[in-house]
């Protein structure tokens, strides 16, 4: 089953860009810069990416603040993006939506520069992906919630202006950010209809802790993917309500297994709320959310939801085919996405 899930092609739908990146690439950025001074708390947390630790949520964003720390110019940015495209492709991952905050550093990078340092990696990738990988990558600017109503509009602005230029690069936005910040429902969710009218996906954290007011108002916006949906049924923090909502909609769904593990949002993978999902055949798409924070790869995840709740080779070229037609990728992408996820099929006597 590991050899099976590290070949299958596969399709990463809810993957952040700075919790991505690589230990050995976040080590060196944060050692190489001037302006940093050294600190062997974060040097240990670094090295922890790797370990397994469990770690609450709140060390989580930890890890984003260091990855920040370190990606304050668009060299630094193009870098890091590098960096995660190809660990993907390596990990035979066929198509990537990269979901990231934009950021400005005074003196060193506008908001519009990061973006822009970001897009023009995306467009380097035949020259760096090598001859024998294949992956075609999208973008979704984020809307931190932490940082508030302001950000919140100078971001939706920001992707908006970036999808008119690259239409075919910056497909969607994201809402994201620490859950017990920010008020999303009255002041921040408004603000993504603008960007619906637009043009551009949406995909919404949703229920990664209880809040009843805000998941139903969440459900109701009817994105076009949730995120986690951790605390929505009434086992797991949710309620009733909001489980019948749920179902109704029946919004696909981005499943980060390890990431809820870690994070301790969940006990186990065998008491994931996922368990409640399969059994009802719920558009849900396998993620690794923060593959280097978490230390996971798609693989590993695909891994884990099969040897967990015994799946079988079928049911897991199923996820791939889900994810390929709940992605935002083009309908010519998706048909590409398709031949190839068939082709592994037939080569694997599933067809």
């Amino acid at each position: 089953m590991e050899s099976f899930c590290s070949h299958l092609p596969k399709v990463e739908l809810h993957a952040h860009l700075n919790g991505s990146l690589s230990q050995k690439v976040l080590y060196e950025l944060y050692m190489s810069d001037p302006n940093i001074t050294k600190s062997d708390d974060i040097i240990k947390l670094i090295s922890s990416f790797h370990s397994g630790e469990e770690r609450t949520l709140e060390d989580c964003f930890k890890a984003f603040d260091i990855a920040h720390a370190v990606t304050v110019t668009p060299n630094a940015v193009k870098k890091v993006t590098k960096d995660v495209i190809c660990e993907f492709a390596a990990d035979n991952v066929m198509y990537l939506e990269i979901r990231t905050t934009p950021r400005a550093v005074p003196g060193a990078m506008t908001k519009t520069q990061y973006i822009q340092a970001v897009i023009d990696t995306i467009q380097e990738i035949p020259t760096f992906i090598g001859p024998d990988k294949f992956i075609v990558v999208k973008l979704l600017l984020s809307v931190n919630r932490r940082e508030g109503l302001t950000e919140a509009e100078e971001n939706i602005k920001a992707a908006i202006a970036a999808h008119v230029a690259y239409p075919e690069v910056v497909v969607g936005v994201d809402l994201s950010g620490n859950p017990s910040c920010g008020n999303v429902t009255d002041e921040i969710l408004p603000l993504f209809t603008n960007a619906r009218v637009s043009g551009l996906k949406i995909a919404l954290h949703c229920a990664e802790i209880p809040n009843e007011d805000e998941v139903e108002a969440i459900l109701k916006f009817k994105a076009d993917r949730l995120g986690h949906g951790t605390c929505i049924h009434p086992n797991y923090g949710g309620t009733d309500k909001l489980w019948s909502l749920f179902l109704q909609y029946r919004t696909p769904l981005e499943v980060c297994l390890t990431s809820n593990l870690k994070c301790q949002t969940v006990e186990s993978y065998e008491k994931h709320h996922i368990q409640k999902l399969l059994p009802i055949q719920y558009p849900i798409v396998i993620s690794t959310d923060d593959k280097a924070v978490f230390s996971t790869t798609l693989s590993e995840e695909f891994r884990v939801v099969a040897e967990t709740f015994s799946l079988s080779k079928m049911e897991l070229c199923n996820f791939t085919q889900k994810a390929i037609e709940v992605s935002f990728a083009s309908s010519d992408e998706k048909k590409l996405l398709l031949d190839k996820l068939s082709d592994f099929k037939r080569q694997q006597g599933l067809l």
